[in-house]
């Protein structure tokens, strides 16, 4: 089974008040983005799921969150 050289999925998020989606950028053959949606349900999304929680990432910050960094 051939390995891939480099990872193909570079970042993964969420947008505030969407349920059931997660947004992330895959890399192409030629080292061009692609911005793609799991949604719940299928096997990737509960994977990304996964590594966001195993992050800490819980979400899109909130406004009252991005103002008491200031």
């Amino acid at each position: 089974m051939p390995k891939l050289p480099q990872p193909i999925i570079e970042v993964a998020w969420r947008h505030a008040g969407e349920v059931g989606k997660i947004h992330y950028r895959a890399k192409r053959a030629d080292g061009s983005p692609r911005h793609l949606i799991a949604r719940q349900g299928e096997a990737l999304y509960e994977l990304l799921e996964q590594h966001l929680a195993a992050i800490g990432y819980a979400g899109p910050r909130t406004a009252a969150e991005e103002g008491s960094e200031h």
